[in-house]
């Protein structure tokens, strides 16, 4: 026992022996008294800040005063107290409980902080010539008289003219030093801006320098500008933020020109460098993953981008897992003939074996977004699909024509692993069979995810599914438009597709409508793994009413680990209320969140 004790004894005495230390570590630079309010107090602790030790001298501790005493005059002029005053002065030493004990020289600031001063007169002018907006520009200086003098929004009155002039014409505007006049008499402050303008300025043409090969005629067509507009640098921005934002460049920038060509009317035109970087042109890329029962093998994919200069973007996709075997292609064109349209031309053949059908089908489709705004966007167009699944022992041939409509508000920080905002989705496809059971029949379903960080480390995400199929008997919705529950992306626990209305042998066939929904808080510390504990629940029936009568759930918990792109993902999860030959359990790999 004695070699315990003493060793607890000395790491005791340590601490006592460094405590004095720790205690001088971050010591203030000088006290401070005076009739402060609590905001300004710490406001004026936080500038005059700390030192790492006492002070050693009485000249170090004067050292250290005339500096804090500095750093308060500033804070009382930026809060407005302009009349305020400041001592300082060194306590050499403390008298203790029975007699004077000498202690380091504290240095010590009293502080007056007098009444505060407010706005007086309000101008500005302009060093050379006053642009035509002069009016205009007054407005944005919003400092309103009488009000507290402080010295932060003279600085954010001059970035908002400034800003304001930049967005009407004049791309060189500055500001120049301003001179605000401080009254003691009458405890107020006249404040003048001086504001260098420059020439009033006009959008010219667009040139393109960069490694990036681009048809001359793209840039102005996505531009937020035409020829001969007056310069607003958000344009100028925009123009830039537009091309990158196709992914399929490095980078791009976009300046004014320095060479100016007088115009009539007293302005000037400067043309525009666009500067853009070609990213990789091909990239092939490829995902293993791997479920009890949603079909695990590998996806491999080609990309082919702006290779006819329009920042177009060919996919080939490949498909080779358990359940499914396909080939597929998308052709993107990211500004189709206006700057807020997109279009999209794919297809795909596709052997398909699951529990639920075994068969093959060939589809293509071209659809037309229209964005509406940064999150909304709306989109139409057409489809076509042959197929030929066997259902009760017979092959059955449908030959679709779709017509395809969607709308979507995308909130959401980040489309891979969303932490705060929402998703909101609805989709109308009207279809017409033509094939042995021919029939019209309607797809429609909406949905909405959101997700909320409820802590640094904890995130709350929540997804709900409704959807019906309408207008047709089930016999003319051939087997994969039917509505199925169950894997990795729906009730977790129960067997892909294996949630459905089933024949007279117990095999899947499918529904005409669906409801799901799902909770699940997400974990993840400092470390790049993260873990997640879920429920599911979801319903398929036969009619085209979601019928929750019969209503299955699934919970379990899932390891995350986070890559610079995406998380990827493994999850367990039993089934809650399993049927006769549901499997005790499910496990799903993959990347990317479930929702």
């Amino acid at each position: 026992m004695f070699p315990k004790v003493k060793f607890i004894s000395l790491i005791l005495g340590l601490v006592v022996a460094l405590y004095p230390y720790a205690a001088a570590a971050n010591t203030p630079l000088a006290k401070v008294e005076g009739d402060l309010t609590p905001e300004l107090r710490e406001l004026m602790k936080d500038v005059i800040g700390t030192a790492d030790e006492k002070p050693r001298s009485l000249a170090q501790s004067r050292r250290r005063a005339e500096k804090a005493a500095e750093n308060a005059i500033s804070v009382l002029r930026s809060q407005a107290y302009y009349g305020g005053a400041v001592k300082a002065r060194i306590d050499e030493f403390v008298s203790g409980e029975d007699d004077g004990k000498r202690r380091a020289p504290e240095p010590v600031l009293v502080i007056s902080k007098g009444p505060i001063f407010t706005f007086s007169d309000i101008s500005v002018s302009y060093d050379g010539a006053t642009p035509d907006i002069a009016v205009d520009v007054f407005r944005e200086i919003n400092l309103k008289k009488d009000s507290p003098a402080i010295a932060a929004k003279v600085v954010a009155a001059e970035l908002r003219v400034v800003s304001y002039l930049r967005a009407n014409g004049y791309p060189d505007a500055i500001a120049k030093p301003s001179k605000p006049v401080v009254n003691h008499d009458s405890k107020t402050m006249a404040v003048k801006l001086i504001i260098s303008a420059g020439q009033k300025t006009r959008f010219g043409q667009i040139e393109q320098t960069g490694t990036a090969y681009i048809v001359k005629s793209w840039p102005p067509m996505i531009a937020p500008f035409k020829d001969g507009d007056i310069f607003d640098n958000r344009k100028l921005n925009k123009l830039a933020s537009r091309v990158t934002g196709t992914g399929v460049f490095d980078g791009a920038t976009a300046i004014l020109s320095d060479e100016k060509e007088e115009n009539a009317d007293g302005t000037v035109t400067r043309n525009i460098l666009l500067n853009v970087e070609q990213g990789a042109i091909n990239t092939v890329s490829g995902e293993i993953g791997f479920s009890t029962t949603d079909g695990s093998g590998l996806d491999v994919t080609y990309e082919r981008r702006n290779f006819i200069g329009y920042a177009q973007t060919l996919i080939l996709t490949s498909t080779l897992k358990t359940n499914q075997i396909s080939l597929g292609a998308d052709y993107n064109i990211p500004f189709a003939w206006r700057a807020d349209r997109e279009l999209d031309i794919g297809g795909i053949i596709s052997r398909e074996d699951t529990d639920a059908f075994t068969g093959e089908r060939i589809a293509t489709s071209a659809l037309l977004t229209q964005k509406i705004s940064s999150k909304f966007r709306i989109t139409a167009g057409i489809g076509l699909e042959a197929s030929q699944f066997k259902e009760n022992e017979a092959e059955v041939r449908s030959y679709l024509v779709d017509g395809l409509a969607s709308a979507q508000y995308d909130a959401r920080d980040s489309i891979l692993d969303p932490v705060t905002g929402y998703l909101l989705k609805a989709e109308f496809i009207p279809s017409y069979n033509l094939g042995k059971e021919n029939g019209f029949f309607t797809t429609a379903e909406i949905s909405g995810s959101a997700y909320q960080r409820v802590s640094d480390s904890l995130v709350a995400a929540g997804r709900l599914q409704l959807g019906t199929i309408f207008g047709a008997g089930q016999a003319s919705v051939p087997l994969n438009r039917r509505y199925y529950a169950g894997g990795g992306g729906s009730v977790r626990g129960f067997g892909f597709q294996s949630i459905s209305p089933q024949d007279v042998e117990g095999n899947p066939i499918g529904g005409r409508s669906i409801s799901e929904a799902s909770a699940e808080i997400r974990y993840r510390g400092e470390s790049p793994f993260g873990a997640a504990a879920f429920i599911d629940a979801g319903s398929v029936s036969r009619g085209d009413l979601p019928d929750l009568s019969d209503i299955r759930y699934g919970a379990g918990v899932g390891l995350r680990y986070y890559t610079g792109f995406a998380p990827i993902r493994a999850d367990i999860a039993v089934p809650l209320n399993k049927r006769d030959g549901d499997n005790d359990f499910q496990i799903y790999l993959s990347i990317g969140q479930a929702f």
